[in-house]
């Protein structure tokens, strides 16, 4: 299969579990051709200004080769752990910033997906994004996988939150539904739709005689579940894997996944405004600590970069 044949893996030097780099194993497991870089990003003394000050010396060739080879033994760990013969290649490179460092080896080698752990804040024991998860999220253009400490098994239900309340928004529900279909194949998972009704009620209404707000929130209920089932309808969904529900996103979210069990959870961004901007930004931190299941992210620079290879 070519999709997902080249994953990028982010290695978590500080941490004693590679969470990413087991989720890598998972998929390569199920799509053997698939090539897994680890990948170790080392800060670059090279032109710091303060280093130069207090000459002190930069990484040396030795210090690589130290951090190397401890690369290659945790991948040979997991690897005998997994029972996995899969091309794993270590690799370290230089820079001044992590994510930026990041998006450009993904951009200049050509892969297909970022895997990156979740990052579990130990005092609160809640899961909590850094400055580097968010500039890889906004910036990849691929999927970016944040993973977490749980079983992947075969067959595990899939999720895709899908909004229809802005038109950019349509053509990322179609690409997160691409990409989950092409994970379906590779985990035989069950593909779900979620989607949720904010009930936003205009004030000026109140003060028209004989105004029903209960029939005003039923109707917007109605016209979220008719373009669910659209959706679902022209992409050979069956109705009975459709779910929606009154509510906010962050509350509905993870209430329905915790309730199908879900494993996987895609989540798209084409912005700011509308059903997704509560998910990339303060809220998807909630989100993602709720529910225990992998987030999948696709954000509109993958779009817009797939537009301009079409064009």
């Amino acid at each position: 299969m070519k999709k997902y044949s080249h994953i990028l893996v982010v290695a978590e030097p500080k941490k004693d579990i590679q969470v990413a780099l087991k989720r890598a194993l998972d998929i390569a497991a199920l799509n053997p051709h698939s090539t897994i870089t680890f990948l170790r990003v080392v800060y670059d003394f090279s032109s710091d200004i303060f280093q130069i000050s207090q000459k002190i010396a930069p990484v040396s060739a030795e210090l690589e080769e130290s951090i190397l080879s401890d690369m290659k033994e945790t991948i040979e760990e997991y690897r005998i752990e997994a029972n996995s013969e899969a091309l794993i290649i270590p690799k370290i490179i230089k820079g001044h910033d992590i994510g930026q460092a990041i998006i450009k080896e993904s951009n200049e080698n050509g892969y297909d997906l970022i895997i990156k752990a979740a990052n579990r804040h130990g005092i609160l024991d809640s899961i909590i994004f850094t400055p580097i998860d968010w500039y890889i999220l906004r910036n990849a253009n691929v999927p970016v996988i944040i993973a977490k400490e749980h079983e992947w098994p075969t067959g595990g239900k899939i999720v895709v939150c899908v909004d229809f309340s802005l038109q950019q928004q349509l053509h990322l529900n179609n690409e997160m539904l691409r990409e989950a279909q092409i994970l379906s194949k590779i985990t035989k998972g069950e593909i779900h739709l979620v989607n949720s009704a904010p009930i936003y009620l205009p004030s000026v209404m109140l003060e028209v005689p004989h105004y029903s707000p209960a029939l005003y929130e039923q109707n917007v209920l109605k016209d979220h579940e008719r373009k669910l089932h659209d959706f679902a309808s022209r992409h050979h969904i069956p109705v009975a894997r459709c779910h929606i529900r009154e509510g906010m996103p962050d509350e509905i979210i993870p209430a329905i996944c915790q309730e199908l069990d879900a494993k996987t959870v895609f989540i798209g961004s084409a912005g700011r405004q509308g059903f997704m901007a509560a998910l990339i930004g303060n809220t998807c931190e909630e989100i993602v600590d709720d529910i225990a299941a992998d987030l999948v992210v696709l954000n509109k620079k993958l779009i817009k970069d797939k537009d301009k290879l079409k064009a």
